[in-house]
């Protein structure tokens, strides 16, 4: 079931009531990979050209990150200085040893990984990255 969301009229990214908080500034995606690797930007392309695939999929930049929302929040990707760190949710905990992190966070888990190249980026991450969408 779809919920549905509105344009804050300051930002213009799509929130799910007009009072939710959120970073309220219009960013543009390019702004965060300034001064970033080339191979960093190649990883988010291949991130990006994956997810925006998927039914009904919003995404906008924040001040430090990049978010992937169907009905919440499902995926989001930061650039860093020699990688791109993916955050995404699961019902279950993951056992992956090239997980960076993860923790329990409200009623799903929280995990987290760092691709410093498209070779790392593996099929299994977007099997993750797609169970993500499913629950959101």
């Amino acid at each position: 079931m779809k919920t549905e969301r509105i344009i804050c009229p300051n930002c213009k990214r799509s929130i799910p009531k007009l009072k939710s908080y959120h970073y309220c500034k219009e960013v543009a995606i390019d702004e965060l990979f300034l001064k970033k690797s080339d191979e960093v930007v190649l990883v988010f392309d291949r991130l990006l050209e994956h997810l925006s695939a998927y039914e009904n999929v919003e995404i906008s930049a924040t001040k430090n990150c990049i978010v992937f929302v169907r009905n919440k929040t499902f995926v989001v990707a930061k650039p860093m200085t020699k990688c791109l760190e993916i955050k995404f949710y699961s019902n279950v905990p993951i056992n992956d040893e090239e997980l960076y992190k993860y923790h329990l966070w409200s009623s799903k888990y929280e995990s987290i990984i760092r691709i410093e190249n498209e070779s790392q980026l593996r099929p299994k991450h977007f099997q993750y990255f797609k169970n993500s969408y499913l629950i959101s």
